[in-house]
């Protein structure tokens, strides 16, 4: 009797400590209960017999539908499709990446072309006519001018930082007309016979008062352009305006008021420049490989031609007839 009421007591004890579940629970755990079998038990340690909350759908899934496989939602109608903006419109994604750079040299080349179109444009026409008042010589002076823009188009990089692009050139077609070996050229020489009273002053004289008296340079610019001391360019002005006569200057200024049109356009001068040096890069290829197949051949046949000399004439065999003995005396 003492035991079996002993455990009554304990059963009570344990029923008093459990919590009292909330009102209205054990009639929605009944209603689970006849759905559900599983929660009709009772919840084991460290579980909360409270039910979860049932799931919700998506917002914007009802009625619009997802992408399927994709975990993202449909593009907009007329909009991007998704990942557009990383690959192609994005200027870190890779078409951005690759036609940056492609579309910042075609600006360049084209910015380049524009100024040097310019360059000749605007001082092509006074360039041939100055060559022509030093030289006497039309042909000459179409060579010079075309030959300097050839050089300034070649070197363009360095022409357009130049603080006066045209004086680069106005030297470049100065210095190479009045070289002294283009008189050797027979197409190049003036008669003396149609020579000017200018043309027959001497190459420095006639240079520094074109570019002092003609130009209206001054007398340091004009002794650097013509590569002479300030006072030799002085002395060559002062001897061209005496032998000249009064009024020099302006007559000077009045021949270089006639300016001829350039033979060829800006355009057809880039064109034949950049056929030349393809021409000359070519050509130096060609003559290098020439070069070096010739040091080959050298290198190669040259000890095998020296064996064969060596084997049709050993050491120490004569090649010559014996001189003859003395004749004794009698």
């Amino acid at each position: 009797m003492s035991r079996t009421s002993t455990t009554k007591a304990e059963k009570a004890d344990k029923k008093r400590r459990q919590p009292r579940p909330a009102k209205g629970a054990g009639t929605a755990r009944a209603g689970n209960a006849e759905r559900n079998p599983r929660a009709a038990e009772p919840a084991r340690p460290g579980e909360s017999d409270t039910p979860a909350p049932p799931l919700k759908s998506p917002r914007g899934a009802r009625g619009r539908g997802r992408g399927r496989g994709t975990g993202t939602a449909p593009a907009e109608p007329g909009g991007p499709a998704p990942g557009a903006a990383g690959t192609a419109g994005a200027p870190g994604g890779a078409g951005g990446a690759a036609a940056d750079p492609e579309a910042e040299a075609v600006r360049i080349a084209e910015a380049a072309q524009a100024a040097f179109d310019a360059l000749y444009t605007r001082n092509a026409p006074a360039l041939l006519r100055q060559v022509e008042l030093l030289t006497g010589n039309m042909r000459l002076a179409r060579h010079a001018v075309h030959r300097a823009f050839d050089l300034a188009w070649q070197r363009w990089p360095e022409v357009a930082v130049d603080p006066d692009p045209a004086g680069w050139v106005r030297a470049e077609a100065h210095h190479h007309a009045l070289a002294s070996w283009q008189q050797l050229v027979p197409w190049y020489r003036t008669p003396p016979r149609q020579r000017t009273r200018f043309q027959r002053l001497p190459r420095g004289a006639r240079h520094a008062v074109l570019l002092h008296d003609g130009l209206g340079l001054s007398l340091r610019r004009t002794a650097a352009e013509s590569m002479a001391t300030t006072p030799a360019t002085a002395e060559r002005i002062v001897r061209a305006r005496t032998a000249l006569g009064d009024g020099a200057a302006a007559r000077l200024g009045d021949l270089l008021d006639e300016q001829p049109q350039p033979e060829y356009p800006a355009a057809m001068v880039r064109e034949l420049s950049e056929q030349w040096l393809r021409v000359r890069t070519v050509g130096a290829v060609v003559v290098t490989a020439l070069i070096a197949l010739a040091t080959a051949v050298g290198l190669v046949f040259g000890p095998l031609s020296d064996r064969v000399s060596a084997d049709r004439d050993p050491v120490g065999h004569r090649t010559s007839a014996p001189a003859s003995a003395p004749a004794s005396a009698p």
